[in-house]
Formats: C-alpha cells, structure tokens, sequence
C-alpha cells in the first residue's frame, strides 16, 4: 500500500469519525431539548407528582447506547477498533487466497 493510499485510507476514517460524532451530537441535543421540554411540563402541571425523570432516563439510555454504537466506549467497538478487524479480516481473506 502507497503512502498515498494510506493518506486517502485515513482521511476517509476521520471523514467518517466525524460523521458519525456529528450524529451523536444532533441525537443529544435533541434529547436535552425534550428532557427541558419534559421538566417544564412537569413543573407547569398541577399534580404533586414528578414524572419528568422517567422519559429522560429511559431516552437517555437510548442516547447512550447510541453514543457507544457511534463512537465507541474506551476503545471498546470505536474507529480504532473497527480499523483492527477490517485489518484482521483483510490478512485472514489474504491467507486463504494464499492457500
């Protein structure tokens, strides 16, 4: 592989990196705006009641497993990790043309 294909390899990853980190922050301020929306719902309404903290925890894990598909956890299924199996995937398909 050529320097310059490495190039275009890495700024495709990133290119896509961001995309994706663009998408987790539309998906959470979307849920910040509901959770403020729930809250003065809550406030405004006339039972003794709260409420508003069950639709922001039950969102709210949505908004974090989406955040770990997305972009990963500690390493754990992020960019990195995805370009080690691509590679692994690659010199596993390598071997078995070889044979």
């Amino acid at each position: 592989m050529g320097m310059l294909e490495r190039m275009d390899d890495a700024r495709e990853q990133a290119v896509r990196y961001v995309r994706r980190k663009r998408i987790f922050y539309l998906v959470l301020g979307i849920w910040i705006a509901l959770s403020v929306m729930w809250f003065l719902i809550d406030m405004l309404d006339d039972s003794s009641a709260n409420w508003f903290y069950w639709p922001m925890l039950g969102t709210g894990i949505g908004v974090a497993i989406t955040g770990i598909v997305l972009l990963g956890f500690g390493g754990i299924f992020g960019p990195d990790w995805e370009r080690r199996e691509v590679d692994k995937y690659l010199r596993r398909r390598g071997s078995e043309e070889g044979t």
